[in-house]
Parts: C-alpha cells; sequence; structure tokens
C-alpha cells in the first residue's frame, strides 16, 4: 500500500497495512488502582515506616515497592500503603505486579530491597472488559499473513494478541504497548478490495488527541519553525520528544554559547523540547533523562536560560517516594555536572 500511515502486527507477523485510524486518539483512561494483600510479611525499612505512618494517618506513599514470594520477586509502581492487620499489609498500587526476570536493569536492585512475604494477593476485583477496553478501527488495511488466511477461510480464526505501529514516511514512529484483539472486518470505503479492521484495545493505549497532529507533522522530517513544540499540550509532548529522538542527527560542531527559550517550560517533557532546541535546533533532541545526558559540547559551555522563572516555579517535587520528575535545582545541578555553565536571563 502507497503512504500507509499504520501497521497491525501479531508478534513478528504483519497483519496489515493500513490507511488511517478511527477512535484512536481520545484521552487514555487514568490507570486503574487496584488493593493487594501482602500476606505473611514482616515490614522493614522504608515499608515498615510507611505502615507506622499509614496506622496514624490513614495511608502513606511507598513509590515502588519489592516483594519475594516464592514465586520469584515481583514490583509494584506507585504504591500506597493503607494498613496492617496481623502479618497482612494492604497496598494499593497503579499497576498489577511486574515480575522481575533475568537481565532486568531493576533485577538486582529489586532483590536488595524485596520484601520476604509468604503470598501477594489482588483483594480488588477485576474491572469487567467493557470498562477496560474500547474499539478501535484501523481503515483501509490491505491484510496479510495469518488475518488474510482468517479473511479468505471465512472460518473467523482471528489472530490475537496484536498491536499497531504508527508508521513514518521512513521506518516507524510509534508503537501500542499492550496487544489488542481483532474483533471484526468488514469491506473498506476508502479502496475497493482493502477492509476496516476493528481491534478492542486498552483504554491506558488511546493517545490525546494532540498527538495526531505530532505524528502528522514529523511524517516527513524534523520540523523546520523554532518552539513548533510549545503549541502541543504539555501532557503530550512526551509524544514529541519520542519523535525528535528516533529522528535525532549528528549536531553541527559546538558554539561557545547557547540560549534556551524558557516561556514555556513548564515540565520535565517541556524542559527536554527546549534544551533540544537550544543545542541542536528545532526538533533536536540531547536526551529525556539527567542521567542520560552526554551534550556535545566541550566543558565551559553557556547556557543562557531565558524566562527561567517559569520553570523555577512549575517545576516542583511531586510527592512521591520514587520516579519523581527532576526539580529545577537539579536539572541546574545535571547541567553543571554535564559542564554547562547556566546564566539566567
Amino acid at each position: 500500500m502507497r503512504n500507509a500511515k499504520y501497521a497491525l502486527l501479531a508478534g513478528a507477523d504483519v497483519l496489515a497495512l493500513c490507511a488511517d485510524v478511527d477512535g484512536l486518539f481520545a484521552e487514555p483512561a487514568p490507570p486503574a488502582r487496584a488493593r493487594y494483600e501482602l500476606r505473611g510479611c514482616e515490614p522493614r525499612g522504608p515499608l515498615a515506616r510507611a505502615v507506622t505512618q499509614a496506622v496514624v494517618e490513614g495511608s502513606a506513599p511507598q513509590g515502588e515497592l519489592y516483594v519475594r514470594t516464592a514465586d520469584g520477586v515481583s514490583g509494584l509502581r506507585d504504591v500506597r500503603v493503607l494498613g496492617i492487620r496481623g502479618d497482612v499489609v494492604t497496598v494499593e498500587a497503579r499497576t498489577p505486579p511486574l515480575c522481575e526476570r533475568d537481565g532486568d536493569r531493576d533485577r538486582d536492585r529489586g532483590r536488595r530491597d524485596a520484601v520476604d512475604c509468604a503470598n501477594l494477593i489482588r483483594v480488588s476485583p477485576q474491572e469487567p472488559e467493557t470498562a477496560t477496553h474500547t474499539e478501535v478501527t484501523f481503515l483501509g488495511c490491505t491484510p496479510r499473513g495469518p488475518l488474510r488466511a482468517a479473511v479468505e477461510s471465512g472460518t473467523g480464526e482471528l489472530p490475537a494478541p496484536v498491536t499497531y505501529r504508527r508508521l513514518a514516511s521512513v521506518g516507524t514512529a510509534a508503537s501500542g504497548v499492550r496487544g489488542g484483539r481483532v474483533t471484526g472486518w468488514a469491506p473498506s470505503g476508502h479502496e475497493r478490495g482493502l477492509l476496516d479492521v476493528t481491534v478492542l484495545v486498552d483504554r491506558r493505549d488511546l493517545r490525546p488527541p494532540a498527538v495526531a497532529d505530532i505524528w502528522e507533522l514529523w511524517w516527513w522530517a524534523r520540523p523546520e519553525e523554532p518552539g513548533t513544540w510549545a503549541r502541543f499540550p504539555s501532557g503530550t509532548r512526551g509524544a514529541w520528544l519520542e519523535q525528535a529522538r528516533r529522528h535525532s542527527e549528528t549536531p553541527d560542531p559546538p558554539a561557545d554559547t547557547y540560549h534556551l527559550d524558557g516561556a514555556h517550560v513548564v515540565d520535565a517533557d517541556s524542559f527536554w523540547c527546549a534544551l533540544g532546541e537550544a543545542f541542536l535546533g528545532p526538533g533536536g533532541y540531547l536526551a529525556d533523562d539527567l542521567d542520560q545526558l552526554r551534550p556535545p559540547f566541550a566543558p565551559g559551555t553557556t547556557l543562557v536560560w531565558h524566562d527561567a522563572h517559569v520553570a523555577r516555579t512549575c517545576l516542583g517535587v511531586v510527592p512521591r517516594a520514587r520516579e519523581r520528575p527532576p526539580t529545577f535545582e537539579e536539572i541546574v545541578v545535571g547541567l553543571a555536572c554535564s559542564g554547562v555553565t547556566v546564566e539566567f536571563a
């Protein structure tokens, strides 16, 4: 298909190339929090302190929590401790337990921090699929592989799970996170012989409407107009960073002084968008984490940060024990550690 914008995949198999999509762009559902019991548990370290706080105040933030049971080590994210009854600690978490695997970068840390328990049990009821999923239709699709075989045989055997990739003029622009399930197909109005394929997807995988505009803007190449990233809502600038990273290029010879436009730096993603543009021009990408920052300049380079008061006001500490974005002061220190002299204007 010419200029296909999406590919549907089942594992490594391409199921279809599609011209467009309907229903993918809407505000994602916030992750549902679930309650778990750590049974046969003796709290220690940070968990013991959080339990004490929860007994007094009703709940306490814990951030990440690693639990070791007979089945191995599991990690919970964005945890709040709710209380303790005997040797049972009750917590609430944003994500299902993530099992540690050999080779995971957090494996060693997880094993050191893990709290020993007999069992980790979810006690919240599972939400119905109608509440957690929605149908997305990929339009004007050319079926391939297993999907084509299912269509031609008429057996109704549908490949699952499936995910999508948003394509660019060269390569891939983005990918789905969780697999979905093909629920049906029908002749497409785009062109004779093509299909519209409907997939049931997790509502958390929906993309904000502005992301469609970001993907379209980056279809051919890097944008050339300075400050284009600032046109998009702050919550979608991570999608801009994703495209900037995919289109990153070798930088020009370094200069002595660079200028960062801080008028729209209201969160961490905004800062990384502005920093990449300051050093590499519109659509430039340096990093999206202080630990990854490897600037293409010699030590002693000066960064003039204009309207720094905006970031100083907005980049505060998110009240979580771990996995929070950097503060304004931490960013300035991180730049200094990378050899950048920061001046405020």
